[in-house]
């Protein structure tokens, strides 16, 4: 037995809630579990219960054993003084308030049917990717789908989160979190992390100050990438090492400047290449003035793909390093590298705007770019194909991916509506 089967236990009201008693014999009756707190604190707050005679509100208090409340040092917070029920599995101590009367206990060991504890034990048992992978097939399509809109929402929010953090550090700037965010999503994944330090160590503003110049933004980028370190016969390098040999001094920027080795090329397509992705967002920052105002204004998802369709300067459409002209036309960004920005970096700007601003048709914007961009293809999209789900569009890849990461891995199928659908007692 374990705490998290209890809080469920105790939420649905999965047990026998005939004759309930206190510890001390008194009659119990209730009327509302209370809400779940995700907070400090005990579990339940604003709980209706009748005990004998008195109707009591406040707080209820969930453990495997009564004297779990002793080990985890509630006695004397004032935050459980306000507690009117301790629920546990096996009530093996009475607990006492400051004042010394003893807190109302309710017993759930023997009131809680066998198969349903045999049927979660079996899901946190099962070694499988998808714990209740052997049952999925016969849950009802509204409940998987049900699961799916959570999923989402879920991702949405922790995503947002992140986003929340960066604003805040960017002192409410959206214009500069919008560009560092971008930054690191044209890392893709293996270069992220030096892309979104290039992005904080040269500001947006300092970049706008030389919008009306490609060249000179791509001195900025590459230089304070640390990829011009010595001028060499070829011209285009020469010149931007001497562009960005002022603008550094200009701007002190040397300081802050990255080491070339945190680049990374190895097992990389030259589609892929940092310095080609280089190009890339440098293009773009040239082409598409005041990013976050270019974004909010975008409302269909095709003026937000044109957004991100721009050309690299001539030296890139041949090169993908420097000095080592490609065999043949180098791509612009393609079309997939489109929809990876707008699904990691675009639907989450939009989702905290939303939130943030308290406008909802941001959300719905956000939620409309996914269903019209097509899915993603991984190894984790795969296993719930697997199992018969029908992944189309974004929306569902990102909701299963999830799922998957943040649910199934985790065990926590007590929080899933399809294991939910499952432990449900008949």
């Amino acid at each position: 037995m374990n705490e998290s089967f209890l809080h469920y236990i105790w939420q649905f009201q999965y047990f026998d809630r005939v004759d309930l008693k206190t510890q001390l014999g008194e009659k119990i009756s209730i009327f509302q579990t209370g809400i779940v707190n995700t907070d400090a604190g005990p579990d339940f707050s604003q709980a209706k219960i009748r005990i004998d005679q008195i109707d009591w509100v406040g707080n209820v208090e969930i453990h495997t054993k009564a004297s779990d409340w002793l080990n985890h040092n509630h006695t004397g917070d004032k935050a459980y003084e306000n507690v009117i029920l301790h629920v546990v599995w096996e009530n093996d101590t009475d607990i006492k308030r400051a004042d010394g009367s003893i807190i109302p206990s309710l017993q759930l060991q023997g009131r809680v049917d066998e198969s349903l504890i045999k049927a979660y034990k079996k899901l946190m048992n099962d070694t499988s990717a998808i714990p209740c992978n052997k049952s999925f097939v016969g849950v009802p399509n509204l409940i998987k789908l049900s699961m799916l809109d959570k999923a989402l929402l879920q991702r949405l929010e922790s995503k947002s989160g992140l986003i929340y953090q960066l604003v805040k550090s960017n002192h409410g700037d959206w214009e500069e979190t919008t560009y560092q965010l971008l930054a690191k999503n044209f890392g893709f994944k293996i270069n992220s992390d030096p892309f979104f330090q290039l992005a904080k160590s040269l500001s947006y503003k300092l970049i706008q100050k030389h919008s009306s110049s490609l060249q000179q933004i791509e001195a900025l980028l590459f230089g304070q990438a640390g990829m011009l370190e010595t001028k060499t016969k070829d011209e285009y390098l020469s010149s931007l090492y001497t562009e960005y040999a002022f603008l550094s001094k200009k701007y002190s920027l040397s300081e802050s400047r990255l080491n070339p080795s945190q680049w990374k090329f190895l097992r990389l397509r030259p589609a892929n290449f940092p310095t080609l992705r280089l190009a890339q967002l440098a293009s773009f920052l040239f082409t598409r003035k005041n990013l976050f105002s270019n974004i909010i204004e975008a409302d269909s998802y095709s003026k937000l793909i044109d957004i991100f369709s721009t050309t690299t300067s001539n030296y890139w459409q041949t090169h993908y390093h420097f000095a080592k002209k490609a065999k043949g036309k180098v791509n612009v960004l393609g079309e997939s590298s489109k929809q990876n920005i707008l699904i990691n970096s675009i639907v989450p700007l939009l989702a905290a705007y939303s939130k943030m601003r308290d406008e909802y048709r941001f959300m719905e914007r956000a939620i409309e770019i996914l269903q019209q961009v097509p899915a993603e293809k991984n190894r984790i999209t795969k296993i719930w194909t697997e199992l018969g789900i029908s992944v189309k569009t974004a929306f569902d890849s990102q909701a299963l991916i999830e799922q998957y990461n943040n649910g199934c891995q985790k065990r926590q199928c007590l929080n899933c509506v399809v294991g939910a659908s499952l432990l449900k007692p008949s």
